[in-house]
């Protein structure tokens, strides 16, 4: 009798060594630890999302600068060189005849010019200077040059909606939503990167506590062999146990399996290599011990209406319904346009005399549209840009009344999580002690297996309830985040 339980014994320890050595790799690989922090700083720097976030941001920026560089001095030079022209001309006699003959002729022509828009007004300001050479090359063969040293002119659009003004404006509100998106991008992103590190991490303790499980279950369904020969136990105890070895091992492989799966997904969000690590539980900082209060409600209504780019999304497309209610009403009116030109010019057969003795040319338009039977077509327009506007106000309203029922909810959550997440670690504590106890009267001999296994599955629940707290609390605080642009763990904004 006392060589068969050493025998098992020896039984016993060869199979644990078996399993530790299946899973010892797993163990041994996993020493590379990373945090959820560790994780979103990860994804937020060299993940493909965030590249492309990054891009999105730098594409705003540069069609901001394209927009105002077009409100900046443009200058451009213009040159013809050379053209030649030869045809038959008709050349009116002093005698009133007609006689055609033959002209061939060379000319170049080049100038530099500068325009520059005035916002304050939204006129435009140009200056110029040009330099013009004719060469008749058919008969008696002469060189002419027309010169316009400078030429100063300016037009004023009067009682016209000013589009520079506008387009200036415009563009730095799309240019501060392209920042704000690219933050609230980088939100989400944080938001995805939770979910999956929780979700991971949930399936790698699972994994591990069937591991210990199996191990467990292997060694019990030894002694319970033992105890089966010496009439201690009946077979149905012994067969329960081995039943729960195989569902065990099943279970064990399922979840594996998902591990893997996972895994490979987390990696690729990340933009990592693919390795063994360990995932380290986040809890809960200092800084949210506290539930939320709904006083923070007006904080963080307050700061998604400076920080959203949906609501600066709303402001511009009022901007534009104000713009175009503007015209409309412009358009009803008479509109004039003020050009206005001064310079100077000369012409010479020398080139360095065509820039003496300049004569001065100048000139001044006033042009005037009045608009005196549309068919009703503007009065129409005046109105469609009228309820445009007024339902464009109407949904600013809208979206304020849907964001404070979304961050009303989203603070419920918050406070519901942090509220579960103490109540599930006190749980975690208990049903782990709990299980202590029964394995050691299991071995005792003072409960059934029964007992036992259902202590054991409570502990397995009581830490899934744990973890699942706890990825319930983050998910609830990034998607505040990523929703309010406000860190309800610093107080400020992002």
């Amino acid at each position: 009798m006392q060589k068969q339980r050493k025998l098992n014994r020896h039984i016993v320890v060869i199979r644990l060594m078996l399993l530790l050595a299946f899973y010892l790799p797993y163990y041994l690989m996993a020493q590379t630890t990373l945090s959820l922090q560790q994780a979103i700083s990860l994804a937020q720097q060299q993940s493909l999302q965030a590249l492309i976030n990054q891009n999105q941001a730098q594409v705003a920026e540069q069609t901001y600068k394209l927009q105002r560089a077009q409100l900046f001095p443009q200058v451009n030079l213009n040159a013809n060189l050379p053209g030649y022209n030869s045809s038959i001309t008709s050349v009116t006699q002093p005698d009133g005849t007609i006689k055609f003959t033959t002209v061939e002729q060379a000319y170049s022509t080049m100038g530099v010019s500068l325009s520059q828009k005035i916002a304050a007004t939204g006129g435009t300001f140009t200056a110029s200077s040009n330099i013009n050479r004719f060469d008749r090359l058919s008969g008696d063969r002469t060189t002419n040059y027309n010169t316009q040293p400078f030429v100063l002119g300016f037009n004023q659009p009067l009682f016209r909606f000013n589009e520079t003004a506008f387009n200036l404006k415009t563009a730095r509100i799309t240019n501060l939503i392209g920042s704000k998106v690219f933050i609230k991008q980088q939100e989400q992103l944080a938001l995805e990167v939770s979910n999956q590190f929780h979700a991971l991490l949930q399936t790698q303790q699972n994994l591990l506590m069937l591991q210990a499980n199996l191990i467990n279950t292997d060694s019990l369904l030894q002694i319970a062999s033992l105890k089966l020969k010496l009439g201690k136990i009946g077979e149905e105890e012994y067969l329960q146990i081995q039943l729960e070895q195989l569902n065990t091992t099943t279970q064990l492989q399922q979840v594996k399996a998902n591990y893997d799966l996972q895994k490979i997904k987390f990696f690729n969000l990340l933009a990592i290599p693919a390795t063994e690590l360990k995932l380290v539980e986040s809890k809960p900082n200092n800084g949210a011990i506290n539930s939320i209060t709904e006083s923070t409600l007006t904080q963080l209504i307050a700061s998604f209406k400076n920080n959203s780019p949906e609501y600066e999304q709303q402001k511009l497309a009022q901007l534009q319904n104000e713009a175009v209610l503007q015209r409309a009403k412009l358009s009803r009116i008479p509109s004039f346009n003020l050009i206005a030109g001064y310079g100077s010019n000369q012409s010479a057969p020398i080139l360095n005399d065509a820039y003496q003795n300049l004569l001065t040319q100048q000139n001044a338009t006033i042009g005037v549209a009045v608009p005196l039977f549309s068919s009703g077509a503007n009065t129409a327009s005046f109105k469609i840009a009228d309820y445009q506007l007024k339902n464009q106000q109407l949904q600013i309203q809208q979206l304020e009344q849907r964001i404070t029922n979304d961050i009303m909810g989203q603070l419920q959550a918050y406070n519901i999580s942090l509220q579960q997440i103490n109540n599930a670690q006190f749980t975690d504590s208990i049903a782990k002690r709990r299980y202590e106890i029964s394995s050691n009267k299991y071995q005792a001999g003072k409960i059934t297996y029964t007992d036992l296994l259902l202590a054991q599955n409570q502990q397995l629940q009581a830490k899934q309830i744990y973890l699942n707290a706890i990825a319930a609390y983050w998910q609830a605080y990034y998607t505040l985040r990523s929703t309010t642009l406000y860190d309800i763990h610093t107080q400020p904004g992002l």
